[in-house]
């Protein structure tokens, strides 16, 4: 059983021929390529799970780039094979490679968009199960959507709302997963900050909420540290923030995914502050290491994965009155046994296989 999977962003998809063509790249060239732990983590662990599974023997990501035809093995990653594209983002080597080693059994798409080596693909890979999901949290503006057999979604709102526009495509609510025994769990750290938010420095992971919030608990002089790197220059303007508002934050810029849980082992309490994202993995991560959640209630997609044992869920007018009672009430919080009861590994997996296996994926039909 073979799967491949592809973004449908060509950012993330077609790239230049890089200075380090072989044998190896290094990381700044891998990173460059959208090639990391990173990258599409939530689907990669999902795969990965399949193949520990034995539901699925080889995994394989498909990008393009102007060099030639070059396969790249990295640790922990899936095997990425980069094919050369023409300028209408056409690969006659992808349709040679295709010839010669059958069309995969599964193929994963991520994203919304429909680019010209997606048709493409579609064209070239008429038998295969095609599924599809996309960050985006209006999953029925995906693309020709009708092509697809099944549509991951996050929420049973957006199944529902998908389901009358596309009743042919079967449409599911699917669960993320993390690694929470080794990248997310807890450590014997002292406890340095109150608060972690670990998102990207970005507007609509809207930290000024949360500094915000902060700001009306004075007498409490709270420590925060922000774990993210400055994608959109927004990284001066927070700081600016924070100095206007006597705040005590640190930014941590970017840092490597095992190094997450360092800092949010030595947090208090973790937040989400979102409202346009997708089920934010860190909610998830807080929660595996053993630290309460507060989100905020307008986030489209994720509040239900916070129960009453694991945190709170608050609107921006009340986000401040959550940080104090998660502060004032810590030992009452279990967030990692929450965790383990409804998004451990065998729980996620599971709820996975069957959504594949109802929606008709090919190791469902042997």
């Amino acid at each position: 059983m073979k799967l491949v999977f592809i973004r449908s962003k060509i950012p993330s998809t077609i790239f230049g021929r890089h200075e380090n063509t072989a044998p190896e790249f290094d990381r700044a060239a891998l990173e460059s390529m959208k090639i990391s732990a990173k990258a599409g983590s939530s689907s990669k662990n999902i795969i990965f799970g399949l193949q520990k599974y034995k539901l699925v023997s080889s995994c394989e990501e498909w990008k393009f780039w102007s060099g030639a035809y070059h396969e790249i093995v990295a640790p922990g990653q899936l095997k990425v094979k980069l094919f050369p594209c023409d300028q209408r983002q056409i690969s006659p080597s992808l349709a040679d490679y295709i010839a010669a080693h059958g069309q995969p059994d599964i193929l994963w798409v991520e994203g919304t968009e429909f680019p010209p080596y997606l048709r493409q693909i579609f064209e070239l890979c008429p038998k295969s199960f095609k599924m599809v999901y996309s960050k985006e949290w209006r999953p029925w503006n995906i693309e020709h959507l009708e092509l697809y057999q099944l549509c991951l979604v996050d929420e049973e709102k957006q199944r529902k709302k998908l389901a009358l526009r596309f009743p042919r495509v079967h449409s599911a609510v699917w669960d993320k997963l993390i690694d929470y025994e080794t990248s997310h769990c807890p450590l014997p750290l002292e406890k340095v900050y109150d608060i972690c938010y670990v998102a990207y420095l970005r507007e609509r992971k809207n930290h000024e909420l949360l500094f915000r919030a902060m700001a009306k608990l004075p007498e409490r002089k709270l420590t925060c540290v922000c774990v993210g790197d400055d994608r959109r220059g927004n990284r001066e303007e927070l700081e600016q923030l924070a100095a206007a508002l006597k705040l005590s934050v640190h930014f941590t810029g970017e840092v490597l995914k095992e190094e997450v849980n360092y800092f949010v082992n030595q947090s208090r309490m973790g937040v989400m502050c979102s409202v346009m994202d997708a089920v934010p993995r860190a909610i998830l991560e807080y929660m595996a290491a053993d630290v309460p959640a507060l989100v905020n209630a307008y986030l489209v997609a994720g509040t239900r994965y916070v129960g009453p044992q694991a945190g709170l869920v608050k609107t921006p007018e009340e986000f401040h009155h959550g940080i104090a009672e998660i502060l004032d009430n810590l030992p009452r919080y279990s967030p990692r046994a929450h965790y383990l009861k409804h998004y451990s590994f065998e729980r996620v997996m599971t709820k996975f296989i069957n959504i594949l296996s109802a929606a008709g994926a090919p190791f469902a039909r042997k």
